[in-house]
């Protein structure tokens, strides 16, 4: 099978890494692989021995094109032309606005296309789930992998079930592990965390939509409480940047902050080895690869035990830390305190952690899970 897949960002980032560990996967299944992007750094140097990449020049940032639909055609264009002379079978976007430019190419071409969902649409899209039935972005899409929270948010605009491929929580246990004690001591001092403390840590873009804000708000609330010896490790870039270190300041956290800006992908492993706790907190969680790249290094994640119920689909009791949704911060600050005073339950946390990541959250799987649907599909059609 030939895939092509459509994200429009290379930056580093929870959607980006799932696409390259799928592109992997499916390259080694013997299958040609295609990655078509508007902009971004970072992920380049891991996905080209894998997939032909092709970037698509852009005059503003993706998120802005929503706003300007008169600019969508051009890189409609581009798509398709793409798929014809690539005799591509099918493509999978990874966003709103990816699906909006993949469907019409798609549908252009004559050819299958999917969306594989990475995030809340209510949280993250919405401008684009208001207007999901006014738009007919529906009308485009041959089927969605996800999970059963957002295929609940797509159900509440009309989109029937036969369209929801459930593909279960993955992250690479290879690319993510825990390091020597020595080399995450080294990591830690090289950053200027000290032995005694706490390195709470962020992984990813950072943007207003995301959950960056409240990972301050954890700092801001352990310091109300007493509790000072941690450091925000916050790992990643992003439009948000400036913004998160004012608010740092505002809060006196400006000494415990540790922004890195965007780093090589090739250097993660090494960050996350150096936290203690990774959060991913709000009031109904939608997964996030940033806790499941923590579980895979030995780290402790924490996050929120929402309505959806997405986070304990993975993050069981003995691996993983979940609170209520009720003052999550406060109750996440709590954790963080009682974490900090038992190392010993921190260790065993974060090896239960390693061990479910291995044996329960496997890319080869999710990988087989979407080759088999969309094969499936097809045949079905023929007939």
């Amino acid at each position: 099978m030939n895939v092509l897949f459509f994200y429009e960002s290379m930056n580093l980032g929870g959607q980006q890494t799932q696409t390259y560990n799928l592109i992997k996967r499916l390259a080694r299944q013997g299958h040609r692989v295609s990655w078509l992007y508007l902009d971004g750094e970072g992920m380049q140097k891991l996905v080209a021995p894998f997939a032909t990449l092709e970037r698509i020049p852009v005059a503003l940032p993706p998120r802005h094109y929503l706003y300007r639909p008169w600019k969508l055609p051009a890189i409609t264009r581009r798509v398709a032309r793409f798929a014809r002379e690539h005799d591509i079978d099918v493509i999978i976007s990874g966003s709103g606005i990816g699906s909006l430019l993949s469907g019409w190419a798609a549908r252009r071409v004559g050819i299958a296309h999917y969306r594989l969902v990475g995030c809340s649409l209510v949280q993250v899209e919405r401008t684009l789930h208001r207007n999901y039935r006014w738009i007919r972005i529906d009308s485009l899409i041959d089927g969605y992998f996800g999970w059963p929270a957002v295929f609940e948010e797509l159900r509440m605009k009309g989109v029937p079930d036969r369209k929801f491929i459930e593909v279960d929580n993955a992250v690479d246990t290879d690319m993510f592990h825990p390091l020597p004690p020595e080399s995450r001591e080294s990591m830690r001092q090289s950053l200027g965390i000290a032995p005694d403390e706490l390195a709470i840590g962020w992984v990813g873009r950072i943007a207003e939509n995301m959950q960056v804000g409240n990972t301050v708000e954890l700092g801001k609330r352990l310091r109300e409480l007493g509790f000072h010896r941690f450091k925000l490790l916050l790992v990643g870039g992003g439009p948000w940047l400036d913004g998160v270190r004012q608010m740092s300041e505002r809060y006196g956290l400006s000494g415990q902050c540790i922004f890195t800006d965007w780093v090589p992908m090739t250097d993660v492993n090494a960050y996350i080895n150096a936290m203690d706790v990774v959060p991913l907190l709000e009031e109904d969680p939608q997964g996030g690869s940033i806790v499941r790249e923590a579980m895979a290094c030995g780290r402790v994640a924490l996050s929120v035990d929402g309505e959806s119920g997405t986070q304990r689909r993975f993050m069981r009791p003995h691996a993983a830390i979940l609170v209520p949704p009720q003052n999550f911060i406060e109750a996440a600050a709590d954790a963080v305190i009682r974490l900090a005073a038992d190392q010993a339950a921190a260790q065993r946390l974060g090896n239960d952690a390693r061990t479910f990541a291995v044996e329960h959250m496997s890319f080869e799987a999710q990988a087989r899970t979407i080759l088999d649907a969309i094969q499936s599909r097809s045949a079905a059609a023929l007939r």
